[in-house]
């Protein structure tokens, strides 16, 4: 009997889920959460969905993936807000500037259960996509090649170039920080950085260290200014079509990897701290000094309203009130 079983052809799946994105860093808590999300969408669902693993930019930048994934041909893209803010402009909200609390307990609660992750995963429905839920990717900090950044005068005076994303609002920040944002692709930040194209850039310690900017930096400064929030998407139209049972399945791998994703990234904040502690020298900002970089970005939140209105705005900011 088992020589038989042994013999009979592996069943067929009924459904492939593209499952694409641009992190390469295997041993990054997003990366490991992906291909925690891979073998158990399998596995609950029978092998009747095959999960087609695509990372590393290997189908395109955040851009092209959006695009394929509304068009319907990638299912399944978890991509930064600030990379998804050109299809999503309501995503704006993530790139106010120190409105997030660092504690991951209220700030879990406030991304995936609270008034305003139900707004998020309305206006998400409106545009064919799925909430898939949010991760913690840790918040930015600057990096500085040859300036110990300790206020905003120190970025002003000495007209540094900050790489930005290509996002308006991150453009923003650096310009009322006195800086000079040159939008850079992130493939191409290390050599801009080895080549003195840019003077710093800001990212979280994770990416800082996969990527090994500290190799062409010098200093830290612990700015916290932006979380990055990677937001799980799915095309809706896909999702709708899978019969219930594995709806569900795929909902319950969802709601497993982002409890594995949190508590990964804590357990790794504090060693990746003390891993740039070793290769950098960090800056840590007192109240005072943090001040002056909340009042000179404080503008940007009025841009977000202007640009997505208020109601939005104002479900984040009672959800962060409410924690």
């Amino acid at each position: 009997m088992a020589g038989f079983l042994a013999a009979m052809p592996a069943m067929a799946a009924e459904y492939t889920m593209i499952l694409a994105h641009t992190l390469s860093d295997t041993a990054h808590p997003l990366y490991k959460a992906f291909e925690k999300i891979e073998a158990d969408i399998e596995e609950k669902s029978g092998g009747r969905i095959d999960v087609q693993h695509q990372a590393g930019g290997a189908l395109g930048g955040d851009r092209e993936l959006m695009e394929s994934l509304l068009l319907g041909d990638v299912q399944f893209v978890p991509v930064s807000t600030s990379g998804a803010v050109q299809f999503v402009p309501e995503f704006a909200v993530f790139d106010i500037p120190y409105v997030f609390p660092s504690d991951t307990t209220k700030l879990r609660a406030i991304l995936n259960d609270s008034d305003f992750t139900g707004e998020i995963e309305g206006v998400l429905a409106e545009k064919n996509l799925k909430f898939g839920g949010f991760y913690n990717a840790g918040f930015r900090n600057l990096t500085t090649s040859n300036v110990a950044v300790q206020s905003p005068e120190d970025i002003e005076q000495e007209g540094l170039r900050i790489r930005v994303m290509e996002n308006p609002y991150h453009v923003t920040i650096w310009k009322s920080l006195g800086g000079a944002p040159t939008p850079i692709s992130f493939p191409e930040l290390y050599g801009a950085l080895q080549q003195g194209v840019v003077d710093g850039q800001e990212n979280p310690y994770g990416h800082i260290l996969s990527q090994r900017f500290y190799e062409v930096q010098q200093y830290l400064t612990n700015t916290n200014h932006i979380l990055l929030a990677n937001v799980n998407l799915i095309n809706k139209e896909w999702y709708d079509s899978l019969p219930g049972d594995l709806q569900n399945a795929i909902d319950e791998v969802l709601d497993e990897a982002e409890a594995f994703q949190w508590a990964l990234q804590d357990e790794m904040t504090s060693q990746q701290r003390a891993q740039i502690e070793e290769k950098l020298k960090v800056i840590d900002l007192s109240e005072e000094q943090l001040a002056a970089f909340r009042e000179k970005t404080a503008p940007v939140a009025d841009m977000v309203r202007e640009n997505i209105g208020d109601d939005l705005v104002d479900s984040l900011m009672n959800a962060v009130n409410n924690q």
